[in-house]
């Protein structure tokens, strides 16, 4: 008999990471995390028994202010099998019981689920919560609907294959310029921090504070969920390539230099001429760069977590300086091939709008990064609400439209 169960955190997080439909969002871990922001989370488990699970939420629970009632969300919830209607049906109940006791105006819900499996929407709908369409755009619900994601199934060959051409020339590119990654410790969330900064200046978004980050490393390292990458440019090694690179360059404008001067070949001494100008001075700049930072200087980083077999780019940040040397590229194949060594089948480069190429798109520049890594934008179900209050859901909805209109806090809740 599936009924509603108590179960010990290590239980219900073990079922999330080996669920299909799991999610980070659904961890006990991201609860804690959530707290830093004013929510509360209650984990709703039902099954046979602790050994037997068959479903999972973690609420989030937002008291309204000056109102003795909360707002209920289960992000990327539920992590269930949504063809095992016994179930669901178990799940929803133990979940509007665990809301009502929290005196919640509704609870919210929008699965990781791809929004062509068949028979969701009825599945979702027959169970009393309401579906809240399938529009497009960053800011139509709690979060984006859309995700970009590099299938990591293949081996790494097919993987890096499936990157566009220019890509995978910069990628090649990267790996020569004197580039490695670090998995830092939390001490380092600070370096991290001021590159954010920096990017957030340079592209106009504003970004957390320091503790959230901090407390994210915190709650999600005990469990090997999160690492704190940084990409460190050692001038040394760097300076070792360029002497080298400098060299076939030289080698080159000597093999130009015997055959006839025509126009094609005094294009291609022009085009070596002008990169072997570059070269050189690159080459200055790390002989500066070993005197001030001998031991290396970070020029990007990213917060990157797992979930079972789902890996996720959840923050990047790059600094303005030696941008020529690739860091970003080199930073997101070196996680990718860190993602397939820890078993992740999928790479989430996070929410994107739905509307790639078409004038209303919030923000091209999205898209035009992340396509670039094999990926394929993928359309989530969307949102159902299952209403406990209507008049203070009718309230909530009015406001909550506007304060979209403003800001959007992603990874929501």
């Amino acid at each position: 008999m599936i009924q509603k169960i108590s179960v010990q955190d290590e239980a219900h997080n073990a079922f999330v990471k080996s669920h299909s439909n799991g999610d980070l969002g659904q961890l006990t871990y991201w609860g804690e995390l959530k707290k830093i922001n004013g929510w509360k989370w209650v984990k709703v488990n039902v099954g046979e028994d602790e050994k037997h699970i068959t479903g999972a939420a973690l609420l989030l629970f937002k008291k309204i202010p000056k109102l003795n009632l909360t707002f209920c969300y289960a992000n990327r919830g539920f992590v269930v099998d949504w063809s095992d209607r016994e179930s669901t049906k178990a799940l929803t109940e133990a979940t509007v019981e665990t809301a009502k006791e929290h005196n919640a105006i509704m609870v919210r819900i929008d699965p990781d689920l791809d929004e062509h499996t068949e028979g969701l929407l009825e599945a979702i709908s027959s169970l009393g919560f309401r579906h809240k369409g399938l529009e497009k755009g960053l800011y139509a619900y709690t979060q984006p609907r859309y995700h970009a994601v590099t299938d990591l199934s293949p081996d790494l060959d097919t993987v890096f294959k499936t990157f566009q051409s220019r890509t995978r020339t910069n990628v090649r590119k990267s790996l020569k310029n004197g580039l490695v990654l670090e998995d830092a410790p939390f001490e380092k969330m600070k370096e991290f921090y001021e590159i954010m900064k920096i990017t957030g200046d340079r592209d106009d978004f504003s970004i957390r504070g320091l503790d959230y980050f901090q407390r994210m490393y915190q709650v999600l390292s005990p469990s090997k969920d999160v690492n704190l990458f940084l990409v460190k440019l050692l001038p040394e090694v760097a300076l070792k390539n360029l002497e080298e690179d400098l060299s076939k360059r030289n080698k080159e404008l000597s093999r130009l230099e015997k055959k006839e001067q025509d126009e094609n070949t005094l294009e291609q001494k022009t085009q070596i001429q002008r990169a072997k100008d570059n070269t050189l001075a690159l080459i200055e700049e790390m002989r500066k760069l070993m005197e001030e930072y001998p031991e290396g200087k970070y020029l990007s980083g990213a917060i990157f977590t797992l979930c079972g077999v789902k890996a996720y780019y959840l923050y990047g940040a790059s600094s303005n300086q030696y941008r020529d040397l690739l860091p970003n590229y080199f930073m997101q194949w070196e996680m990718m091939c860190y993602a397939k060594e820890q078993g992740a089948t999928s790479y989430d480069f996070g929410g994107i709008s739905g509307r790639e190429g078409e004038l209303s798109d919030e923000a091209p520049g999205l898209w035009e990064f992340k396509k670039r890594w094999g990926t394929e934008a993928i359309g989530r179900i969307g949102e159902f609400d299952y209403v406990l209050k209507p008049f203070w859901y009718r309230l909530m909805e009015w406001a909550l439209k506007i304060r979209k209109s403003r800001h959007h806090d992603g990874m929501g809740a």
